[in-house]
């Protein structure tokens, strides 16, 4: 790549055009290649000019812009993309993220923060030599066993891969992943929120706690009083940071759609809706699975894992759950809860009990194929059919 980022600006709000471009061409390493205002002249700049980045200026009309923004990320898979806008909301946020967008600035623009944002689009999807995975495992319902997955999971994605997994738990209340592992770490998602310096990744890395089985975590804040301090935006940019120094991340996320847990699922490659053979559970994961598409994340993404497969034999079948979900099981978790049960008891990973136990082997035949890409979504295919005025122009 080269020293310099190719940068356009892409506006259709011509009173905010000065102080864009002037906040552009204060940042280091820009060259400012050219604004435009239609999807026409973005479509024969791209096809003309070598650009790494885009900035969208959502305003005054967010959804056309958000339509384009869509259009591009199907195309120039490489391209970063960063949104600016007056509009703060959690929609409004989160909109821009799904259609494709890196980074979110919000305006009046802080030049620290814009230069922030340039940095860690920059790094995700100009800097990157290795692809990395961001893998949501979430529960649909208490008690299915979804952070003991996620712990598991972690563990043997690590030691397949011969690289430390990432693992966050983002059940900030009454997570309980460090327990699974008899973990006391030093650190909390706490301690960055709370930090007052710009999060780096110097800084996240000092609070991880690296564990001797390949998994490095970040755990849960220690009452729940801390809790308010971690935002979305926090976690968006933990998530950026572990995906550039992880190969594979894994996050704990608390099943209940809020700011704090869409901010991961919407940035997830993968997310893992944990059910088991229990009427109520398979109807809740029919009921997330549909959540989850209809705020934008394709159903490439997600998949179903069934756990206790094997616990209620007779009355519910594998074929049931799959015909309600109206998708193939992705895995099956054999039923072996007084094992696993024990295991996080003593908080020890399956592994380390029992190298042959039938839940370990399961775990590991999932990890592989995580690891394989035999499950790896395809957004960009996706938004392929969905073409539009900006498709249609890039195929003049």
């Amino acid at each position: 790549m080269s020293n310099l980022l190719h940068v356009c600006l892409y506006n259709a709000e011509p009173a905010a055009s000065k102080e864009l471009k002037e906040h552009i061409g204060g940042l280091n390493f820009v060259r400012f290649v050219a604004e435009v205002s239609t999807p026409g002249d973005l479509a024969k700049l791209l096809h003309d000019s070598p650009v790494n980045l885009i900035f969208f200026h959502l305003d005054p009309q967010p959804s056309a812009v958000i339509e384009v923004i869509e259009q591009v990320s199907a195309r120039f898979h490489d391209l970063a993309m960063i949104a600016v806008s007056h509009q703060t909301a959690p929609d409004a946020i989160l909109a821009p993220m799904r259609a494709g967008c890196d980074q979110f600035v919000c305006e009046p623009i802080v030049s620290d923060d814009l230069a922030g944002a340039v940095a860690r689009a920059a790094s995700r999807r100009l800097l990157s030599t290795t692809k990395s995975r961001c893998i949501c495992v979430v529960g649909s319902s208490g008690g299915v066993g979804a952070t003991s997955i996620a712990c598991n999971l972690a563990l043997e994605i690590g030691n397949i891969s011969e690289r430390d997994c990432g693992l966050v738990d983002l059940d900030l209340q009454f997570g309980s992943v460090a327990t699974n592992f008899d973990a006391e770490p030093k650190y909390s998602i706490y301690d960055l929120a709370a930090s007052g310096s710009p999060l780096d990744s110097a800084i996240l890395t000092s609070t991880l706690a690296t564990l001797p089985c390949r998994v490095s975590l970040l755990t849960r804040p220690e009452t729940i009083e801390q809790c308010e301090s971690v935002t979305p935006e926090l976690v968006q940019h933990i998530l950026e940071l572990m995906c550039d120094g992880f190969e594979n991340v894994i996050v704990d996320v608390p099943g209940h759609l809020e700011p704090l847990t869409l901010a991961a699922l919407t940035r997830a490659d993968l997310i893992l809706i944990v059910c088991q053979m229990l009427v109520p559970s398979i109807r809740n994961a029919q009921r997330l699975f549909d959540a989850l598409q209809q705020i934008g994340i394709p159903p490439d993404r997600i998949e179903l894992v069934l756990n206790r497969s094997e616990g209620r034999a007779g009355r519910l079948s594998e074929a049931d759950v799959e015909d309600t979900i109206k998708k193939p099981l992705f895995a099956c978790i054999p039923n072996d809860f007084q094992f696993v049960a024990r295991s996080i008891d003593v908080g020890r990973p399956i592994a380390a009990l029992d190298q042959n136990n039938p839940v370990r082997g399961a775990i590991r035949r999932m990890a592989k194929q995580i690891i394989s890409g035999t499950a790896a979504p395809a957004p960009a295919q996706a938004k392929e059919s969905r073409r539009g005025l900006f498709g249609r122009l890039l195929s003049r």
